[in-house]
């Protein structure tokens, strides 16, 4: 590929890193400044932030086509949000689970579900000019209700819809959660591409034509 070529992911680095200092650290994420040389040679500083965790996002999909929402507050972005099942997993520690063990683990805690089949439709840089977090998002379904348990930063809200009605939320802008938008949109296409699973497609389908 060219050095112009948009696809090339075999490019050289063009950034030094002269300097690295960690300004700010808990057990989530580590904020770290840098002193370096811009690609064109000038100093310059650049801050990161780097998580010690793999977010992971399941749409959960019931016999009837419905799927779960979850609604909850988020202090970051400072608004209510209404998302697809989500969470951070750590990677590293005694708590350290896979990415599908931990959307398991958080399908259970937020939406009280089990699933018996899961299937990873996407993978994502969440905020890749400042940050290394890297989300993988799942379709589950063949559920089975469990008790709900969140956790003591959450106060959550758990509503139930139909896929059409998500995909109609996440059209109108009324969500804005980028791993929900990715999750909605790739299964819309999947279902119209029909490459989904033969035992999850009609599920998808009731979904949709609700």
């Amino acid at each position: 590929m060219s050095k112009s070529d948009p696809l090339s992911n075999s490019q050289k680095n063009p950034w030094t890193v002269l300097s690295r200092e960690v300004r700010y650290e808990n057990p989530w994420l580590r904020v770290v400044h840098h002193e370096v040389l811009r690609p064109n040679g000038s100093p310059g500083i650049f801050g990161t932030v780097e998580l010690a965790t793999v977010a992971v996002g399941v749409l959960p999909v019931a016999a009837n086509g419905d799927t779960w929402l979850i609604g909850q507050w988020r202090f970051g972005a400072g608004r209510y949000s209404w998302e697809i099942v989500e969470g951070g997993i750590p990677q590293a520690g005694p708590k350290a689970l896979t990415p599908l063990a931990g959307a398991a683990e958080e399908l259970r805690e937020e939406a009280g579900l089990s699933a018996d089949r899961w299937l990873e439709i996407q993978r994502m840089d969440m905020s890749n000019s400042i940050s290394n977090e890297h989300a993988r998002l799942y379709l589950a379904w063949d559920l089975a209700e469990v008790p709900v348990a969140p956790d003591e930063t959450e106060q959550l809200t758990i509503r139930r819809l139909p896929l059409r009605a998500v995909l109609d939320m996440v059209l109108s802008g009324e969500i804005a959660d980028a791993m929900t938008i990715a999750a909605m949109l790739r299964v819309r296409l999947m279902h119209l591409e029909g490459t989904l699973p033969p035992d999850v497609a009609p599920l998808v389908a009731a979904g949709f034509e609700a």
